[in-house]
């Protein structure tokens, strides 16, 4: 590639990913044009503004602030303990029902919805390292708090499929 070709190269692709991964669930300072300090935990980071998602937490509460990458001038790793904040920046952003429902109350659903499926004649299997996944034939995978949001496929129509039948699913089934 000439240095001709790499100036029409968009700024985007010249950074590496991995870059931007190094700060993601790490305590970070970060110093912007206009000399201030924003501190906090990075949630994650936009590869295309070079934005910052930082979390500062204060007990159970939280603050969000957006920091973006054209005011920034540095950034220092302050803590690289990634498994400190990680579990709690992640439930931030997680659909509401999940962080409401008992560990009974989700097994009790994710029961409710393979005996639905199983009535429908639909190959699904319990999977995932504590039991939680329901799984479709390697095709699909139904993940807490067992929604229709939740499921993740790779086959558009078999998805659209299992997700309106879960829309359609009685709340008494179990008593037929």
């Amino acid at each position: 590639m000439t240095d001709e070709e790499s100036e029409d190269v968009h700024v985007i692709f010249k950074k590496d990913p991995e870059e931007w991964m190094q700060y993601v669930y790490k305590q970070v300072g970060i110093t912007t044009d206009d000399e201030r300090e924003h501190i906090g935990w990075v949630y994650t980071v936009d590869p295309v503004s070079e934005t910052f998602v930082l979390i500062s937490f204060s007990g159970e509460k939280y603050k969000l602030e957006l920091v973006f990458g054209h005011a920034v001038r540095t950034v220092t790793i302050l803590n690289d303990s990634t498994e400190t904040n990680k579990e709690r920046l992640d439930r931030l952003f997680r659909y509401g029902t999940l962080n409401s429902l008992s560990q009974e109350e989700l097994k009790k659903k994710q029961e409710l919805l393979k005996l639905w499926l199983c009535k429908n004649r639909i190959p699904v299997t319990v999977s995932g390292s504590n039991g939680e996944l329901l799984t479709i034939s390697d095709a699909l995978v139904i993940k807490p708090p067992y929604s229709p949001e939740d499921c993740c496929g790779t086959n558009e129509i078999i998805l659209g499929r299992i997700q309106g039948l879960m829309k359609n699913m009685p709340p008494d089934h179990d008593q037929w």
